[in-house]
């Protein structure tokens, strides 16, 4: 991300007080297409007035000129291009009202509940987001100084995100209790599953086995002279069967690997041998090459490619089962679920004590 979020590390700063940025393909793509739901490509306010309330939880109040501070910072760090500029724009707005608002209500409440960071809770946030830079090669004071939000705002929202992720895991995290029982029964579902899985494949084997010797029939009889697109018509399971199994020209890159190195390596006229694909059992006859030509004049380059005709005889995919988990990792995923749930609760309820004021109407709060 380019954009300047909190980096602290817990679920509850990871879910709820993110800056209002996106990864930069979700805000591209977002400014590309004004039919992306209404949080994704908001409309700005109608009005300019610097002093305008954009947002407001309770006595605090959000001013247009502080977000558009924000908003600007956001926009230059995306490197949106000028004729997207509105649309990211909104976007990058309500954003940021959106995180104005959650943050509000969650410093609040820790003010309220005198939650405080220790120097030992910086040490240890400073330290997990020096291993989280590594890959990029910073360091936090690299990351700090070069938010697009400045430095000393970049450092504010990282003490932000510390004194939040204190209240969650104090009113939230800290009583989330996974039970043994659900812990076995995750379990014991792949397990199923995977017996279930291992049990179709038996039958599919068995399918398998007298595809291929349907195949194998059908090779035979073209070994001995009948007519390739009349056993197409009657045997074959693509669609091209239609038309006595005829694909027409294409290059290479159009079919799945080894269709396409069967057919390119084929004789013109001859049958080939059967190959298998991820579709079932193919016989390929070919019917012509062309080899690549250059671009001349108005004519474009053009690529080598062949004609040809197919018998398919479908199989059904093998399934593969899923890895039993452990314990610790499925303990690990019922955990985040419910702190997904545990903390979008606890949210709700702030939301629900508090005045919460907004100009952009069709914000989901």
């Amino acid at each position: 991300m380019k954009c300047a979020p909190l980096f602290s590390l817990t679920l509850a700063s990871t879910l709820m007080v993110a800056t209002g940025c996106k990864k930069d393909s979700e805000a591209v793509k977002t400014a590309e297409n004004p039919a992306v739901p209404v949080a994704a490509a908001a409309t700005a306010a109608p009005t300019a007035d610097p002093n305008e309330v954009v947002a407001s939880v309770n006595d605090k109040k959000y001013l247009r000129k502080d977000m558009d501070k924000v908003v600007d910072a956001l926009l230059k760090a995306q490197n949106v291009p000028a004729d997207q500029m509105e649309q990211a724009k909104g976007f990058f707005e309500q954003r940021a009202a959106y995180s104005f608002i959650m943050k509000t209500l969650l410093l609040d409440e820790a003010k309220k509940q005198a939650v405080a960071v220790t120097d030992e809770d910086r040490k240890t946030q400073l330290g997990k987001m020096e291993e989280a830079l590594k890959p990029q090669n910073k360091t936090p004071e690299q990351y700090f100084k070069e938010s697009p939000l400045g430095e000393e705002a970049a450092k504010a929202e990282f003490e932000d995100g510390m004194i939040i992720d204190k209240l969650i895991q104090k009113n939230v995290l800290a009583d989330i209790k996974i039970d043994d029982a659900d812990v076995k029964k995750a379990i014991a579902d792949v397990e199923k599953s995977n017996a279930e899985i291992a049990e179709k494949n038996k039958g599919l084997d068995a399918d398998k086995t007298a595809k291929k010797t349907k195949i194998e029939s059908i090779k035979k009889q073209l070994d001995g002279g009948a007519d390739f697109a009349e056993l197409a018509k009657a045997n074959s399971d693509c669609p091209s069967s239609q038309k006595g199994g005829d694909l027409g020209e294409f290059a290479r890159g159009q079919m799945v690997k080894p269709f396409e190195d069967a057919a390119f390596s084929q004789e013109i006229g001859k049958v080939g041998d059967i190959i298998e694909t991820q579709f079932g059992y193919h016989l390929i006859k070919v019917t012509a090459k062309s080899p690549a030509t250059a671009a001349q004049g108005d004519t474009p380059a053009k690529p080598e490619s062949v004609t040809a005709s197919h018998i398919l005889v479908k199989t059904e995919q093998v399934q593969q089962p899923q890895p039993v988990p452990t314990a610790e990792k499925v303990t690990e995923q019922l955990k985040q679920g419910k702190s997904r749930e545990a903390v979008q609760k606890y949210i709700e309820g702030l939301k629900s004590a508090a005045k919460i004021e907004t100009v952009f109407k069709d914000m989901q709060l």
